[in-house]
Parts: structure tokens; C-alpha cells; sequence
């Protein structure tokens, strides 16, 4: 089985994302999106703030060919600790914008109204970040 993950060294499984850091402390991301025929993928950079890790803009895109199906991708993240730096996750558009926040662990979609999407949002505005009700 050819290797689909990139060879970083601080590696860590988030839901359908690999997250890593980088040896100068910045953060970076790939997540894989199954199509019938071909695997796409999307890789790009990673902040966190305080404790939501945000996926900025992506920085390259792909399709694999040949891949036989989502298990090759799935059977390397699954052998990856667990990302457990940040509670949260949410995609950044447009660099102020945030949405589709999530739980780190669960990677269940948080709503407007409940308490965890209440706290994401109170630090990602504290940052200059605008949440979009879920």
C-alpha cells in the first residue's frame, strides 16, 4: 500500500483531516474528499486560536488516481494519535469568516444556540473572527 499521508514527524488524526506542526510551530492540514472513480484532496495551512483550530486557506489540491477506495486513506489516519490540542475546529473563509465548527473529538457540527458553539464563537470574535450561525 503506497503512503497517502504526508512524512511529518508531529502527525494527528482530526475526524477526515491529518493535522501537523511543523518544527516552527505553524500548523498544517490535508483532507481527502471520496468521489466514485478518483480520491480528491485539499491541503492547506492550520492557527489555532485559543482553543479552536481554524483551516485557513488551502494551498494545493489534487485527485489521486487508481485509489481503489476511501479504506487506504482511513487505515493510515486511524493509525494517528488523536488531535486533542484544541476542543474545536472550523473552516476560515476569506480570512474572517468562520464556519462549520465542530468538536474535536466527535466532529459533531455545533449550533447556533448551544453552549459549545456559544464559547467557539466568544473566542474567534475575541480574535477578530465572525462565526456563521449553524
Amino acid at each position: 500500500m503506497r503512503k497517502l499521508l504526508p512524512d511529518k514527524g508531529n502527525l494527528f488524526q482530526l475526524q477526515e483531516h491529518a493535522v501537523w506542526e511543523n518544527e516552527d510551530g505553524s500548523y498544517e492540514y490535508m483532507a481527502w474528499d471520496p468521489k466514485p472513480e478518483k480520491l480528491s484532496w485539499i491541503s492547506g495551512k492550520a492557527i489555532i486560536v485559543e482553543d479552536v483550530l481554524c483551516l485557513t486557506r488551502v494551498v494545493s489540491e489534487g485527485e489521486e488516481e487508481n485509489l481503489q477506495s476511501r479504506q487506504e486513506v482511513e487505515s493510515e489516519l486511524n493509525k494517528l494519535p488523536k488531535w486533542d490540542k484544541t476542543k474545536y475546529y472550523c473552516v476560515i473563509l476569506g480570512g474572517t469568516r468562520a464556519t462549520l465548527i465542530k468538536d474535536s473529538a466527535t466532529g459533531t457540527l455545533l449550533k447556533s444556540g448551544e453552549e459549545d458553539f456559544e464559547a467557539a464563537e466568544r473566542m474567534l470574535k475575541k480574535n477578530g473572527v465572525t462565526l456563521l450561525s449553524g
